[in-house]
């Protein structure tokens, strides 16, 4: 009876009759199986921050690349949801006559229900951003296909993000002193953001102030551009160099704004901007700069510029010896009394080397590594004197009311480096 082997062909049928058997009772799981594969749970192993191999890993190759641009990637899952696999168990004793997983998706149509459904997976700069259901992260994957944070970075004590900034070009400390005076045209302005062009081009010259650079006045500027009739912005080189001669520049600066955005709702921003320094003699590109925010705890473009065009310039600084790799957070004006120079200290950052070392408001800096202030002859002179590089000690002799200290400050790294 049954698959009792009383005969060699008996017992054949009865091999191929659990073999049979055996495929329906897979063939009836074989949904669940893959619907357990498939379950959108497996996103619960993602986390930020987490880079594209590290999501690969985790959760496999997608189904769809929907966007690849270098910069911004957008996965697409095809994925079910976290219960599927209990409907399709639960109908694996009707799938297995139908054919299971043969008639693929059986359950769809017995359920009513959609197997499975899209999910989206964001990297920024192959580091994950965000994921979820379409709908779900709409905003979300907006806010990474306008970021300019690679990595997640931040400014740990404003927890504003870092601009994405590039600074390249032959000047260095040997050549710099060629170029003791510079001129700043106007920018060119934004897309529909008209005036965008000159502020930037004001905050570029104001920073080369503070770096002891010798800036053409804008009236100087405006008087020569007027005789010679010459627009401010979109002139060629040509009329470029031919405007830095005439007053007197050794290198002048053109550049433009490429975005400046406003969202007052959101209050974020989003700013990019560019900018070339040219020898006037010989046209040399001598520095090109670029960067680009997007800082969702203000809307002020202007102060995404000013951070932007700070860090573009850091790197000038650095480069041309103009500024040290290293800083420790203090403001100081340099004084002279009785014939004798010094740093006045005016402020202090809160959380940075110089405050953390115990400097005070009002101390005199009268020394920096042993040398004194005393006799330099200009700002450019003392600053070079204090210059510190990142990770290096700076030693400050200092006068505090009637007594003499000394102080050892180990600098940070000079944001934008």
């Amino acid at each position: 009876m049954g698959c009792l082997p009383r005969s060699p062909g008996a017992v054949g049928r009865c091999i191929r009759l659990i073999s049979l058997f055996v495929a329906a009772f897979l063939s009836s799981h074989c949904g669940v199986g893959y619907t357990i594969y498939k379950s959108e749970s497996k996103l619960d192993r993602l986390a930020v921050p987490m880079t594209k191999a590290q999501v690969l890993d985790e959760i496999g190759r997608p189904d769809r690349v929907l966007r690849d641009d270098g910069r911004l990637l957008v996965w697409e899952y095809s994925l079910t949801t976290r219960n599927q696999w209990l409907y399709e168990l639960g109908l694996c004793p009707i799938s297995v006559w139908i054919g299971g997983c043969v008639f693929y998706p059986f359950t769809n149509i017995a359920m009513e229900r959609q197997r499975e459904y899209p999910q989206h997976v964001v990297l920024v700069n192959e580091e994950l951003c965000t994921w979820g259901p379409p709908v779900a992260i709409l905003q979300r994957r907006k806010s990474c296909e306008v970021a300019g944070v690679p990595h997640g970075r931040m400014d740990g004590r404003t927890g504003r993000p870092e601009p994405v900034v590039t600074g390249l070009g032959p000047i260095n400390r040997d050549s710099i002193d060629r170029y003791r005076t510079m001129a700043v045209m106007l920018f060119e302005d934004g897309p529909n953001a008209p005036g965008s062009g000159s502020r930037v081009a004001g905050i570029v010259t104001t920073l080369l102030l503070d770096l002891e650079v010798n800036m053409v006045e804008r009236a100087k500027l405006d008087e020569v551009l007027k005789e010679q009739v010459i627009q401010l912005t979109h002139a060629d080189d040509a009329n470029v160099l031919k405007v830095g001669k005439l007053v007197g520049a050794h290198a002048i600066i053109v550049g433009g704004v490429q975005q400046w955005e406003q969202h007052s709702e959101a209050r974020t921003n989003s700013v990019a901007l560019s900018l070339r320094m040219i020898d006037v003699e010989t046209g040399q590109l001598l520095f090109n700069g670029e960067g680009h925010l997007t800082d969702q705890t203000t809307d002020d473009p202007e102060s995404s510029a000013r951070i932007i065009v700070h860090r573009i310039l850091a790197r000038f600084g650095s480069q041309t010896g103009l500024l040290g790799s290293g800083h420790i957070g203090v403001n100081w004006e340099l004084l002279e009394t009785g014939g004798a120079r010094y740093y006045a200290v005016r402020e202090l950052r809160s959380g940075l080397p110089a405050e953390k070392a115990g400097l005070l408001v009002g101390d005199e800096v009268v020394g920096c590594n042993g040398s004194s202030l005393a006799g330099v002859t200009s700002e450019r002179e003392a600053k070079r004197v204090c210059q510190i590089e990142a990770g290096q000690s700076l030693k400050l002799d200092i006068r505090r009311g009637g007594s003499t200290l000394e102080l050892g400050i180990v600098a940070e790294s000079r944001p934008g480096l």
